[in-house]
């Protein structure tokens, strides 16, 4: 009876186990295969993005020495982002090993499609949905912080629906070629975007993120036209560019007004003096400029070299190597002085020179065993060396916790001409007298050449010759303008007779025009009704450039004519009286009673004028009757005084 419990106890207890294992063993499964991934992608991660210069052949060993140090040295990370979802980012195997539990989820109204199949599987990770998820608006509402650690990610598609988005962390190179989508976001305050398929032309506008603080474009492949772009981010207050050696300015960065670390090692920045424009920056890295990998070949000629003939030597002194890197109080640190190969390097039309044949000093490089051909056949020559600038000998600037620009590297190329023969130029006339002083133009061989023709006064080219533009030669050249005198062109001046009554009007106006220094002669016009009293100016002379007037003033003649004869017979005598009368007035009155009426510009009539005068005689009394008045009044007057007295006479007898 035992026996038959115990049995099935037992059974049970087995079954139990089995089924529990089944259950777990799909986790079990899945989590030793995340961190059997993992181990590649950390070590991916972890491997310092040093200087680009290990892929180059001759600056292979011109490498900055200052990867320890700045490794060592720098306190800031190189990015501030936390990476914690790396230890739960799913590869393409697992979301393969997770397919096979089956799912039955089917496709919500609201489902956002991300193209990319790695994306959407990082996306599905981050916000903790089991794998093969479709995801929503709601999901997307939820991702925060997203990590893209894989190197098969070629689109960001579908992104620009995360607007919650906070941090983007992206450390490994990939094919993305499209970061618009982060254009779309407004909420992020830390970028990383360490893939070399990120250039100056595909930097997505982040000008939306009003709170990005961080942003990290390191290892990439931008150039110095990404820097305005960045300079409109005037929140950041840290960036993190290394290892783009065609970042060669940082001047841009003087416009962001919370900018305070600046980590910039191994570009190819060579003016630090821009540093006393920048607000509040306080942490500069910029260990290991490689300068002048960008910069064109300098040309010279080759009698600009010291060549000693007799000693067979060629000096190259510092002082023609241009676009040094400057410190920001103007410091220019020395290049090394060691002849080393991992420290010096220079060849001779792309040959390196040994080591024993370099002689170098703070002032320059001096090469031995030079000989006269290899001298004449010297075509080109590049210098490539350390600078001699370790930490503590160069200044620092006041306020900064952290500044260091030690163990950069120059390099430059120069092109060596031959001089060319001189190119001299002369000016003449068509019968070849000089019209300027001759010149003379120099240049090296193959160096192009191209001359104007100045204008001269009085003469105009003929043509231009076919040598005025051409190259520098081993011969000599001569370029000859042909000038051919043109005439002068015919200034005119004016004269102008104004004709005018004594009030100023116009009666006729006459204007010449002739060329200057051209004789001129104006009339005496006669006027109907006018007597001409005077004339101002010249009435004769010769055309100048200023214009001339002649003015003639007229007076307007009197009315004489016969008043018409009236009904009234007091009114004719009147007249005739006043006339006869008032003989010594005739000129005063006959002026005051025949002003022209300019109101209109018209002249009056004879007959109106006529009126008018017999008008006003009607109305004014004669100078005969204002007599005779005057003896009546006086008469009156003595009577009266008489009576007066005659009556006081009276008064006086009576008392």
């Amino acid at each position: 009876m035992k026996n038959r419990t115990i049995t099935p106890l037992h059974k049970k207890r087995s079954v139990r186990t089995v089924m529990v294992l089944a259950l777990l063993s799909p986790t079990l499964l899945t989590t030793s295969h995340v961190f059997a991934e993992d181990s590649p992608a950390e070590t991916e991660q972890t491997t310092p993005a040093v200087s680009q210069e290990s892929a180059e052949t001759k600056e292979a060993t011109l490498e900055s020495a200052t990867t320890v140090e700045s490794s060592s040295t720098e306190a800031i990370p190189a990015t501030t982002i936390p990476v914690e979802n790396e230890t739960t980012m799913s590869t393409t195997e697992s979301t393969t090993e997770n397919e096979a539990v089956p799912t039955s989820i089917a496709p919500r109204a609201d489902t956002i499609e991300v193209a990319d199949p790695v994306l959407k599987q990082a996306i599905i990770s981050s916000v903790g949905l089991p794998a093969g998820s479709e995801l929503t608006q709601a999901d997307m509402d939820r991702l925060t912080n997203l990590n893209l650690s894989s190197t098969l990610i070629t689109s960001l598609s579908g992104l620009e629906h995360a607007t919650n988005l906070s941090s983007i962390y992206m450390n490994v190179n990939n094919s993305i070629t499209d970061f618009s989508p982060l254009e779309q976001l407004s909420l992020l305050t830390y970028v990383t975007l360490q893939t070399k398929s990120l250039t100056s032309a595909n930097f997505p506008d982040l000008s939306k993120n009003t709170g990005l603080t961080n942003l990290s474009i390191a290892a990439t492949s931008i150039d110095n036209d990404v820097l305005p772009k960045i300079a409109q981010l005037t929140s950041l207050t840290r960036i993190y560019m290394d290892t783009n050696m065609n970042i060669t300015s940082i001047a841009p960065f003087k416009a962001l007004p919370n900018l305070t670390s600046l980590s910039v090692q191994f570009c190819g920045i060579t003016d630090f003096t821009v540093i006393n424009e920048f607000p509040v920056l306080n942490n500069l890295a910029a260990f290991g400029q490689n300068t002048g990998r960008t910069d064109l070949p300098t040309t010279l000629g080759r009698s600009a070299l010291d060549y000693d003939f007799d000693q067979e030597t060629l000096f190259l002194p510092f002082s023609m190597m241009p676009n040094r890197m400057t410190n920001f109080d103007g410091y220019v640190p020395p290049f090394t002085t060691s002849n080393s190969a991992s420290n010096t390097y220079l060849d001779f039309n792309g040959t390196q020179l040994p080591a024993n044949r370099l002689q170098i000093t703070d002032l320059g490089i001096t090469v031995s065993g030079v000989t006269e051909d290899e001298f004449k056949n010297l075509a080109s020559f590049e210098y490539n060396a350390r600078l001699n600038n370790p930490a503590g000998t160069y200044a620092q600037p006041d306020g900064f916790t952290f500044y260091a620009i030690s163990s950069g590297t120059y390099l430059h190329q120069f092109t060596i001409l031959d001089d060319g023969q001189p190119v001299t130029i002369h000016y003449q006339d068509e019968a070849g007298k000089e019209l300027l002083t001759s010149e003379t133009r120099s240049g090296l061989v193959g160096q192009t050449f191209e001359i104007t023709a100045p204008e001269i006064t009085g003469y105009e080219l003929t043509e231009l010759p076919a040598n005025a533009s051409g190259s520098f030669t081993d011969q000599e050249q001569t370029v000859t303008f042909v000038y051919k005198k043109t005439s002068e062109p015919i200034i005119e001046g004016t004269v102008t007779a104004y004709y005018v009554d004594t009030t100023g009007t116009e009666l006729k106006k006459i204007e010449q025009t002739e060329a200057v220094g051209t004789p001129f002669t104006t009339e005496q016009l006669a006027f109907n009704g006018y007597t001409f009293k005077e004339v101002t100016g010249n009435q004769t002379g010769l055309f100048t450039k200023e214009a001339q007037t002649v003015t003639y003033v007229y007076t307007k003649d009197k009315d004489t004519t016969e008043p018409t004869t009236s009904t009234d017979s007091s009114e004719s005598s009147e007249s005739t009286e006043t006339t006869t009368s008032n003989t010594d007035n005739s000129e005063t009155n006959d002026s005051a009673n025949q002003v022209p009426n300019t109101a209109n510009g018209n002249t009056p009539s004879p007959k109106a004028s006529a009126k008018a005068n017999t008008a006003a005689k009607k109305n004014l009394p004669a100078t005969g009757e204002q007599s005779s008045y005057a003896w009546l009044f006086l008469g009156l007057l003595v009577i009266g005084f008489v009576n007066y007295q005659y009556v006081l006479k009276k008064v006086k007898q009576k008392k």
